[in-house]
């Protein structure tokens, strides 16, 4: 038999050591093409795929997903088969019925599957411990003593801890700078956003309320530019191009996906990039995926009932726009009562180069373009 070949975690950027494991192409005794994505791996900045080095059995799986592994640690093993070995795929290259269940199965068994030792499995059982209620912290995520023993102590405590995800610590680590090396202020308003409301079915139903006030933001970035800014040494920085993050939930954690040049976007042209961007972070596709690189962000809680809140800055961005739930209100307008739709925007902003008058200015012309929608086409 000839020698298994070592998957090794390449060097993707000079100043980055490790990266975490989000998706697995194929699963293990799965045959893999030589130059076909293998797995697709993130770091801080983006996210990378790693191809297959050589075509065979996917015979060893080292580093499983959600876990992190450094530059040069081997990833998984590639035993080079024979044509009689049958490892290989079907005919027109496609996965076969069987093939796929065999995959899904043995992802779903990866991911739930508890790596311990007889001697670990002893000491849970004596201490009461539920062995796939731990997360291990060991080698390659399995069990240590340590973890059983810290799992009884939280549950005398009627406590536990959710171990940390290397995404979720990336974004505590972001979040606790962005808080700690600038002055957060944020500022709030309401946009009334009724004739938006029939505006949209008559003129543009396919268009997500989304991506109108995506395409609000982009226009009020143009003419407001110190809010398409970055703050350094130097002062603020501005850009004429607007690169907009747009912040995103997903089961490891938050992502913040970035169109770049929205600027150059039409509407419906910003719906198609949002859609496909949306599409790519459910399917796990995050190799197209670009996440650097943003000069204003806006971030969406509108789905969970939330009016106003207080965005944290995305650093080094200088501000970020956080859209809340349209409500159903009465208002006094000319002596006279009405239902109106309104949406709640809340704006934050790093006060070193940013004063309060100029923030409000640009919030108050998102207000009027999403309140004067025709000027948004």
């Amino acid at each position: 038999m000839a020698e298994t070949i070592e998957v090794k975690l390449p060097e993707t950027t000079a100043d980055v050591n490790e990266s975490l494991v989000v998706f697995w192409h194929h699963s293990e005794g799965e045959w893999v093409e030589q130059g076909t994505v293998l797995v697709e791996v993130q770091t801080e900045k983006a996210v990378f795929e790693v191809e297959a080095p050589a075509s065979g059995k996917l015979s060893k799986i080292v580093v499983k997903r959600g876990e992190v592994a450094a530059v040069g640690d081997v990833l998984a093993h590639i035993e080079p088969a024979s044509q009689d070995s049958g490892t290989l795929p079907s005919q027109d290259g496609k996965l076969t019925e069987n093939e796929l269940a065999k995959r899904q199965v043995a992802s779903a068994i990866a991911e739930k599957q508890v790596q311990v030792s007889p001697r670990i499995r002893r000491l849970a059982r004596e201490l009461g411990v539920e062995l796939s209620a731990v997360t291990g912290t060991g080698p390659h995520g399995r069990l240590t003593e340590d973890d059983i023993r810290k799992a009884a102590e939280q549950m005398k405590s009627g406590g536990r801890i959710l171990q940390s995800t290397s995404i979720r610590k990336t974004i505590a680590k972001r979040m606790t700078e962005s808080l700690r090396q600038s002055a957060q202020l944020t500022e709030t308003s309401w946009a009334d956003v009724t004739r938006l409301a029939s505006f949209r079915k008559q003129s543009a139903p396919s268009v997500s309320w989304n991506s109108w006030i995506l395409r609000a933001t982009v226009l009020a970035l143009m003419q407001h530019p110190y809010m398409n800014s970055v703050w350094d040494e130097d002062g603020l920085r501005t850009f004429e191009h607007v690169h907009l993050g747009i912040a995103v939930d997903t089961e490891e954690g938050l992502l913040v996906p970035v169109i770049h040049n929205a600027q150059q976007l039409s509407l419906q042209q910003l719906q198609d990039t949002f859609d496909l961007m949306i599409h790519q972070v459910r399917e796990r596709n995050l190799a197209d995926l670009k996440l650097t690189g943003s000069t204003f962000t806006v971030t969406n809680l509108g789905g969970y009932g939330i009016q106003f809140f207080t965005p944290i800055l995305n650093p080094p961005e200088s501000a970020i726009l956080g859209v809340g739930q349209i409500e159903q209100q009465v208002v006094l307008r000319e002596g006279n009562l009405e239902q109106r739709e309104r949406l709640p925007l809340s704006l934050t902003f790093d006060h070193r180069g940013i004063d309060g008058a100029p923030a409000a200015r640009f919030l108050q012309t998102v207000v009027k373009l999403l309140e004067n929608p025709e000027q948004l086409l």
